[in-house]
């Protein structure tokens, strides 16, 4: 940020020196205005100015503004010093003195004034002074100044507008041992359950590495370790992390093996808790432009990320690709035109709904700077309007780097500051609590440790998830080697959950997170699987009494046979443990509560089972292989007194024959 600052500050440097040499030429106004004395004490600022010695040419100004205060160009001149050092109200003092002193030729400083009023969150001043730019002959000289001046003004009115109707905001340091004064401490992003954090900390200015902290008992955070295996003699910053903790994607710049100026790399965590040597994402990410900022969907396979690569909307876009089976990525797509504008978009945040965006932009109407917004997915799967997040979330000044907890309510970024003591710029990371509407769902996380019924030892099992609403494929993936599996869910929905693993009985769960489920209440479950060979009513806890096994997962609409998309999850793993045990046969019963008559009941019952067979045939299990039949309402296995014993009777089965 201040490297932009001292770029445009030069820039701006440049061109009122040379309208300051020209000025300064035998004839001008402003030379024969001073004396010979004074004519080589301005020679001096100058020259001060152009090595960016503001102190000493602030000391130089201040003397000759004493002795000559009706000269224009020393109060502009003496305003870059202020600017220099973060001193605005000092800069526009000079700005507005300078301006007065010749209102009549003053339309590019009106300009300068505008913009020094809207840095320093006077957005009613700044209003007041584009309007007078956009009537200034500098203005209306040229179309193009002057459409650039009403765009300009209306902007100033977005963020006054903006101003004028705060959100809550009461940021705090995060308690604990994170946040240093001799270092710089951003970018945080927190483990699963909350307990752990993650930053980038930059050391004596200079180092950029992570860091590991543990929240304690008293909720504050514990003194924080360097993240060993991933830190080298490069900088690291800028890091994402996966919900199971064991995927992180960071920005390096300048690295040997890198593609451009800066590139995405990633490391994995083994069983052990060891980090391998961080790798390049490759030419399918990375390309000889820029990448940065990455952020990681919940489950670790989509990724979000900015760049400057051709093709784009503006200076910086911000794109997404997916994770395929193999652990390649798919060619980055750009978030297109709602997202990303003729500025810069960056810092992305997905959140852990799976469905918001939050992210900064320097061109969306906001407060100046960059500002943070946020953009829901709608149900046709597009971006939608983003979302200012306000004042004094946001100000005049940079906000970036957002993280939002898994609860949708506990907001993490990082905040810059300069230290009254040194002069010097600190940043800190600071929590604060999202207000209502800019919240996204809130999510919990499933735990399911997977074992051996016989022996109890773990398994890594393919697991697929999803709601049992959801038209399209499952979230998949495997567990560990510790038979672990751990997916971030929002809450409200209920979901469908599968495991199958060669020479054992699929199983298939149903779930509901629509009880109060939180970050800090997950759903945990411990899955037994059973071998193929000791199927039997005595070793399956899941059968009933003649053996048979309730799907969990196959789902029907509502007095209908017509299958849900879901179904297809556990039928699948059916059809894939015919097609590997040949010797198994397969009976499928159709069962219903008692509502309706008992012939409707028995017919839809005999129909879906029906529907069952044809779709297992579909999936190239023989006809010969498959009987089906409905039962109707005569075998329940709870109350029909009750809707939770009506849902249970409403049932499709399997049972496996030799």
């Amino acid at each position: 940020m201040l490297v932009t600052i001292f770029r445009v500050l030069s820039l701006l440097l440049f061109a009122l020196m040379i309208s300051a040499c020209a000025s300064a030429q035998p004839g001008s106004s402003l030379s024969s205005s001073l004396t010979r004395k004074d004519q080589k004490v301005f020679a001096a600022a100058q020259s001060e100015l152009s090595l960016s010695n503001f102190t000493d040419a602030r000391k130089l100004l201040d003397g000759l503004i004493m002795r000559n205060p009706d000269q224009a160009q020393l109060y502009y001149l003496r305003s870059l010093t202020h600017k220099s050092s973060g001193d605005l109200p000092a800069a526009i003092s000079d700005v507005e003195a300078g301006t007065k002193r010749e209102s009549e030729t003053a339309g590019v400083n009106w300009k300068e004034l505008a913009e020094l009023y809207g840095r320093n969150g006077q957005f009613n001043k700044a209003i007041t002074a584009w309007e007078a730019y956009a009537r200034s002959a500098y203005a209306t000289r040229k179309p193009e100044r002057l459409t650039a001046a009403q765009e300009l003004l209306t902007r100033a009115r977005t963020a006054a507008r903006l101003a004028a109707t705060p959100v809550p905001f009461s940021p705090q340091p995060i308690p604990g041992a994170i946040n240093s004064p001799e270092h710089l401490e951003y970018f945080p992003s927190l483990s699963i359950d909350g307990e752990r954090m993650i930053f980038t900390r930059r050391v004596n200015g200079q180092q950029e590495d992570f860091y590991l902290s543990q929240r304690t008992a008293d909720g504050s955070w514990s003194a924080p370790t360097s993240l060993e295996g991933v830190n080298t003699d490069f900088n690291e910053g800028a890091q994402t992390i996966s919900a199971d903790g064991r995927f992180l994607v960071f920005t390096a710049c300048d690295r040997p093996d890198g593609a451009g100026s800066c590139d995405l790399y990633y490391a994995e965590m083994d069983d052990a808790g060891d980090w391998s040597v961080a790798r390049n994402l490759g030419p399918e990410v990375n390309t000889r432009d820029y990448e940065a900022q990455p952020s990681l969907s919940a489950d670790g396979t989509v990724l979000f990320f900015a760049s400057r690569r051709p093709g784009g909307f503006g200076n910086e876009d911000l794109y997404v690709c997916g994770r395929l089976p193999k652990g390649k990525w798919s060619t980055p797509v750009n978030l297109g035109p709602m997202i990303n504008t003729s500025g810069k978009e960056q810092y992305p945040f997905f959140s852990s709904d799976g469905a918001t965006l939050f992210f900064t932009s320097n061109q969306h109407p906001g407060l100046g700077g960059d500002d943070l917004f946020r953009s829901s997915l709608t149900a046709a799967n597009a971006w939608g309007e983003p979302q200012n997040l306000g004042y004094p979330i946001n100000t005049a000044d940079d906000e970036t780097n957002l993280f939002v907890a898994m609860n949708g309510t506990t907001a993490y970024f990082s905040k810059g500051r300069r230290l009254a003591e040194t002069g010097k710029s600190d940043v800190d990371i600071y929590q604060f609590e999202l207000p209502p509407d800019l919240r996204p769902a809130a999510a919990t996380y499933v735990k399911v440790t997977i074992t051996d019924v016989t022996t109890g030892q773990a398994l890594t099992a393919n697991v697929r998830i999803r709601p049992t609403t959801q038209d399209g494929p499952p979230t998949s993936q495997r567990s560990g080697q510790d038979g672990t599996f751990t997916a971030v869910l929002p809450v409200g929905k209920d979901y469908a959950l599968t495991i199958d693993l060669p020479g054992y009985l699929f199983y298939a769960e149903r779930f509901s997170l629509t009880d109060g489920f939180t970050q800090a209440d997950p759903y945990l479950l411990d899955i037994a699987l059973q071998p193929l060979p000791t199927i039997s009513v005595a070793t399956s806890k899941r059968a009933e009494a003649d053996g048979a096994i309730a799907f969990r997962n196959v789902l029907f609409e509502s007095g209908s046979a017509e299958l849900l998309a879901v179904s297809g999850d556990e039928l699948d793993r059916l059809a894939e443990l015919l097609a590997k045990a040949p010797r198994f046969r397969v009976e499928i019963v159709g069962h219903t509560d008692n509502v309706g008559t008992t012939q409707s009941n028995l017919e839809l019952s005999q129909r879906r089972a029906a529907a069952v067979k044809t779709y297992l045939i579909s999936r190239g299990v023989t006809d010969t292989r498959i009987t089906a039949r409905g039962d109707g309402e005569q075998n329940p296995v709870d109350t029909n007194d009750t809707e939770e014993g009506r849902a249970r009777n409403r049932r499709t089965t399997f049972r496996l024959e030799e």
